[in-house]
């Protein structure tokens, strides 16, 4: 019988102590690819390369982003049910700093670049207005904060206000969005007449809702602790499902952008559902932990950053100018390697959230 998280505080060892021992290092990896996938999505173009493997793994399937949305309100879940006012904090906290600090930094490197370089990117105080209101306008990625801000209050609002039927709720709201993405009338004669700057935040506003729920059932329902006594099963079904529609285009055409339709969110499940299944209990190789620990904590700070870095290093690698794969990693080095040093400087601060 599955069980509902109960409604209760959480002490201090459910918010500290117990923290890194909870880390699902198969998730950490999954975030960690996905993360190189959102890198290539920008910057990769398949003509440049006749590598077979490059071509499957480079393969557009848009799963990267929503799949984010997913694990995150996963983990947000027991936070939020409980109202917990100094993680909730903490969750804004980790959101505005990068939304924030990235928009004025980048803003300063940009007036940099187009002085010595003799650029045209956008370096104006209303260009950063535009950016802080909207989370699109010249760091164009920061859209995904936007909407992660705004659905951690819309979820807080709902689960205080109607408590036990909150849940109801959230799925009443999933299938809304759901109408909205499939309703081609609203798409054509709504969101397309938004000012460019706001149109992504907006439109993906509705296409991602759905994601954030389903990682808040997923938590709710504590799914991924029970598919750790059925691997196989998990693994099978996943697996199957996956490619029934990834080969059967059932639920698309929607109109709406990239991380539309029913069936993306079904993928991105049974992707999670895969890499979830890797027992990081077993894992007693401190070592091995510390290395994993390493590569993959810095997912946050490559998805802020890969966009600023391939318009400032353009001009020094042909490999980025060309849109190669090895432009590809070399961008993603170039992040994780900003993110390594300034989370070694910073992480005593509130500024490590810049990074990770």
């Amino acid at each position: 019988m599955i069980k509902k998280i109960k409604y209760k505080k959480l002490n201090r060892d459910e918010e500290g102590p117990k923290k890194a021992k909870s880390i699902n290092y198969g998730l950490a990896i999954l975030k960690t690819i996905l993360s190189l996938l959102v890198v290539k999505h920008h910057s990769f173009f398949p003509q440049t390369t006749k590598n077979r493997f490059i071509l499957e793994f480079t393969k557009e399937r848009f799963i990267h982003v929503p799949s984010f949305f997913i694990m995150s309100f996963y983990f947000l879940t027991k936070h939020l049910l409980s109202l917990n006012p100094k993680f909730l904090l903490n969750r804004f906290m980790r959101l505005l700093i990068p939304y924030v600090g990235w928009a004025f930094i980048i803003l300063k490197i940009n007036h940099f670049f187009n002085i010595k370089f003799h650029q045209r990117l956008k370096e104006s105080y209303s260009d950063l207005k535009i950016q802080l209101i909207w989370g699109a306008c010249y760091v164009e990625q920061l859209w995904f904060l936007t909407d992660l801000m705004v659905y951690t209050l819309l979820f807080i609002l709902i689960i205080f206000i109607f408590r036990k039927h909150c849940l109801f709720i959230l799925q009443l709201l999933l299938i809304l969005s759901y109408i909205n993405q499939y309703n081609r009338y609203i798409y054509n004669n709504y969101f397309k007449k938004y000012p460019e700057y706001s149109k992504r935040t907006i439109s993906y506003f509705f296409v991602s809702i759905p994601f954030a729920v389903t990682g808040f059932t997923l938590g709710y329902y504590k799914v991924l602790d029970i598919l750790q006594k059925h691997k196989i099963k998990t693994l099978i079904l996943s697996v199957i499902i996956y490619n029934f529609f990834v080969d059967h285009k059932i639920f698309t055409n929607t109109g709406f952008m990239a991380y539309q339709g029913i069936e993306l969110n079904i993928q991105c499940v049974c992707i999670i559902f895969i890499f979830s299944l890797f027992n990081s209990s077993k894992i007693k190789n401190k070592y091995l932990i510390k290395f994993l620990t390493i590569i993959t904590n810095y997912t946050g700070g490559v998805f802020y950053l890969h966009l600023p870095i391939k318009k400032y290093f353009t001009i020094y690698f042909d490999s980025i100018r060309n849109h190669t794969f090895t432009g590809v990693i070399v961008i993603y080095l170039i992040s994780y390697f900003i993110c390594f040093v300034g989370m070694m400087i910073f992480r005593r601060t509130p500024l490590k959230y810049l990074f990770c």
